[in-house]
């Protein structure tokens, strides 16, 4: 699938944004000075990272920093595969920030790799029942989604966690889930009356699950 994230800004020096990163002195390099290098994709809520050059099996870290380089965003291990390869790592859990940030990666044999990307506003799930109605449906609208991607909705008891309905949806051009805004998904209660919990899990090249919690339904 093609991936449809905007492209980013240039805002930053690597070793400012390094140096930020690990906390500690880092020796200035240039972004793809050595070997290593990423490629960064910043969508709704989260980064996709893809990179090569580390050694196979290397621990890499990777942090994203806001363009100042004065504060770590989100931080992940991952470890490369045997051809020195990473394949599609997520950032996300941004605390709300967005905006333009630098993605830097630290692993063997150096130096520091990065790439400059743009985060926007994460994934909002809305859930409704018309208590005291008791229609036995959720009312399901979802948006900041990425264009293309297929949700998959999940209803489920608040006290159990058994699912009560599940369905799948395709996001539109306009980042909105159901196709057609204002339309709605409707999952059925089942028969079940009290809390409830809907997830959204956003597939390939998303990576994100999001949800909304209703104190009761019917």
């Amino acid at each position: 699938m093609k991936l449809s994230w905007r492209r980013p800004r240039f805002l930053l020096s690597a070793a400012v944004a390094a140096g930020a990163l690990a906390g500690l002195a880092v020796a200035a390099a240039p972004a793809y000075a050595g070997p290593t290098h990423i490629s960064a994709f910043g969508g709704p809520g989260e980064i996709l990272i893809t990179g090569g050059g580390f050694n196979g099996g290397a621990t890499v870290r990777l942090g994203a920093l806001t363009p100042d380089g004065s504060k770590v965003l989100s931080k992940l291990y991952v470890t490369a595969d045997s051809g020195g390869y990473i394949n599609d790592a997520y950032l996300n859990n941004f605390h709300g920030y967005t905006g333009d940030v630098w993605v830097a990666a630290d692993g063997a044999p150096g130096p520091t790799a990065g790439a400059y990307t743009h985060v926007y506003p994460a994934p909002t799930l809305d859930a409704s029942n018309p208590a005291p109605y008791c229609n036995g449906v959720v009312t399901v609208f979802g948006y900041n989604f990425q264009p293309g991607d297929t949700v998959r909705l999940t209803l489920l008891r608040a006290d159990t966690w058994a699912v009560l309905a599940q369905t799948t949806t395709t996001v539109d051009s306009s980042t909105d889930i159901p196709p057609g805004y204002p339309n709605t998904v409707q999952l059925p209660l089942s028969g079940y009356s009290g809390p409830v919990q809907v997830f959204a899990d956003e597939s390939y090249p998303g990576n994100l699950t999001t949800g909304a919690y209703l104190s009761q339904a019917c």
